[in-house]
């Protein structure tokens, strides 16, 4: 059958409507005329494949990887890169109108200084014949040699380890995955194994095509997609990347938490740091790492981060400690706990949940709180989270940002405000 694209779903496909029949079309861009065939039909609405375009949008392209339509890493190479951020811009404000209930300004989406070659950290999966990444919506490996997202130190590891294998038959079934880091022409680099093996010549070859090299070893009996889980070993090389941000220094293992894209992390923090004000009081829940909490150090009057790993909490006290920054004060523990002792004296709270977003129990603690500063990797909690928040507070500002370029993730910020009203509520 014929159809119109008028809109975009969740995860970027087209959307048509005939006779108030919903029909979702992968890989087709609005104002196409299409020919789709109905794969699954429900009560409401119908998954569709996408057999023809009667009538391209001028935003449709080629889309330059070979791997596109099979690979699920990637869903919006096939448009332009203004549409893509048009895009995701407008599924952040029709997710919040839906869920909430609201309809506020969106800003436009803010870009991504690459579109290409911007991923820092990759995970290759392997099996008995095959290397690569998952098909889409499966766990069925798609083969690939080269992947236009990610940095090119990264493809060299991979290609190298490919080479690798080929004289080492025998340790292929063992290989789980290939996880590789590469920041400013620093490596780490792990192989992922479900018994021990030994690789250490691997780094042999390593060391001959990078200056900055490190190689580690992960024993992972796990069933489930769980990756850098069991023991840990440092075979050789450099163990740690050095990275200096904000005139921060710190470093990262394999194993540390790191946004995998640092301009457009970089541009977030940057905003955050806008919307601190010199005399406040701030709580960093979820702190992690410790660089958020030391970046609005430099504006704040006292910073508290609170972590419940422990491990991560580790590495904010060194970084605090290695900056001699003396307004942050690292908090082991859980938000719900740790946030009674100190809300009564702060101003302002950052959020940076994980993908499920806060939940009801968090957000009943923290309203009262003057300014909240919130930073999500996911729409729908996002939204979710802020229906809660609604009735106390006014959204201030949406703002976006295009942490993943062509696919169909977004990373958005938001600030609110205590009403008026609820200034004097005993939080």
């Amino acid at each position: 059958m014929q159809a119109n694209i008028i809109d975009y779903g969740m995860n970027a496909e087209g959307v048509a409507k005939e006779n108030n029949f919903i029909y979702f079309v992968p890989y087709a861009l609005v104002g196409e005329k299409v020919e789709i065939q109905i794969i699954r039909q429900y009560k409401n609405y119908a998954d569709a494949e996408l057999q023809s375009i009667l009538s391209p949008s001028p935003k449709r392209q080629s889309p330059p990887c070979p791997y596109f339509y099979d690979c699920g890493g990637c869903s919006l190479q096939h448009t332009s890169y203004d549409e893509q951020l048009r895009y995701k811009a407008l599924l952040v404000k029709k997710t919040i109108k839906k869920i909430a209930q609201l309809d506020c300004d969106v800003s436009p989406t803010v870009s991504s200084d690459k579109i290409f070659h911007y991923r820092n950290k990759a995970s290759f999966n392997f099996s008995i014949d095959r290397a690569g990444f998952y098909k889409q919506k499966s766990k069925e490996i798609v083969d690939i040699s080269n992947c236009l997202i990610l940095d090119e130190n990264i493809n060299k590891v991979y290609s190298l380890f490919l080479q690798y294998l080929k004289g080492h038959q025998s340790i292929h079934p063992n290989i789980k995955n290939l996880v590789v880091r590469a920041i400013n022409n620093h490596v780490l680099v792990g192989v992922v194994v479900k018994n021990h093996i030994d690789c250490a010549d691997f780094y042999e070859i390593l060391k001959e095509h990078f200056q900055y090299v490190g190689l580690y070893l992960v024993v992972n009996t796990r069933k489930d997609s769980v990756v850098l889980s069991g023991k840990t070993s440092f075979i050789a090389g450099t163990n740690r990347i050095e990275i200096q941000n904000f005139d921060i220094k710190y470093a990262i293992d394999l194993l540390s938490f790191h946004q995998t894209n640092i301009s457009v992390q970089n541009k977030i923090y940057t905003t955050v740091l806008d919307y601190i004000k010199r005399d406040e009081i701030v709580i960093n829940a979820f702190s992690g790492a410790g660089l958020l909490s030391a970046i609005c150090a430099k504006r704040a009057k006292f910073v508290y981060g609170v972590e419940i790993e422990k491990n991560s909490h580790n590495e904010a006290e060194k970084l605090i400690k290695n900056n001699k920054i003396k307004n942050v004060k690292n908090i082991l523990g859980d938000f719900n706990v740790e946030y009674k002792k100190i809300n009564k004296i702060a101003d302002a709270l950052i959020l940076d949940p994980p993908k499920k977003g806060c939940g009801k129990d968090i957000l009943r603690q923290i309203i009262g709180i003057k300014s909240i500063i919130y930073i999500s990797c996911n729409p729908i909690a996002l939204s979710k989270d802020l229906q809660f928040l609604k009735n106390d507070y006014i959204i201030e500002k949406v703002i976006p940002y295009d942490m993943f370029p062509n696919t169909n993730q977004v990373e958005t910020l938001v600030k609110l405000k205590l009403k008026e009203n609820n200034n004097d509520y005993k939080h």
